[in-house]
C-alpha cells in the first residue's frame, strides 16, 4: 500500500436497509424512519443516519490497509449533504503518507476519504490513520 494507492466501493442502500441500520443502531431521528415527515424537511425525504456512511467509510478504510495485520488509530469525518436510498455512493480512500514506526511498532499509513453521491457531490469527506503491523503490505 504505497501513497497514491486508491479503493473505492459503490453502494446503493434501500429505504428499508437505511430504516433498519438505524434501528440497529439506536438512532431514532425522523429523518431515517419517517417518510412524512422527512419530506417536510429541507432535505425533501428520508436520509440515511450520518452513522451508517461514517462507518461504512471506516469498514471500507480497514478492509483494504489491514488486509493483513493492524488497526484504525484515528478516524476524522465531515458530514457535508444526505445519503438518500437508492443513490449510487461512492466511498473512496487514497493513501497520502506512508512511514515505518518503532512506537507504535509497525507501519502508520495516513489516508483521505470521501463518499460522493450520484450528482458527483461530496457527503462525507474524512482522514485516517492506520498501523499495519510488521510484515504487513
Amino acid at each position: 500500500m504505497e501513497v497514491g494507492h486508491r479503493f473505492e466501493r459503490t453502494v446503493r442502500w434501500t429505504r428499508d436497509e437505511i430504516t433498519s441500520y438505524a434501528t440497529l443502531v439506536g438512532d431514532s431521528n425522523p429523518l431515517h424512519h419517517d417518510e412524512e415527515y422527512a419530506r417536510s424537511t429541507r432535505f425533501g425525504g428520508l436520509i440515511a443516519s450520518g452513522a451508517q456512511t461514517v462507518a461504512f467509510l471506516m469498514a471500507l478504510c480497514g478492509s483494504q490497509t489491514t488486509k493483513g495485520a493492524g488497526v484504525g488509530l484515528e478516524f476524522n469525518f465531515r458530514l457535508l449533504g444526505p445519503a438518500r436510498p437508492d443513490d449510487d455512493i461512492v466511498f473512496a480512500w487514497e493513501v497520502t503518507s506512508r512511514e515505518a514506526s518503532e512506537r507504535p511498532r509497525g507501519t502508520l499509513v495516513e489516508l483521505a476519504g470521501v463518499a460522493r453521491g450520484s450528482d458527483g457531490k461530496p457527503i462525507v469527506t474524512a482522514t485516517a490513520r492506520t498501523l499495519l503491523f510488521d510484515g504487513t503490505s
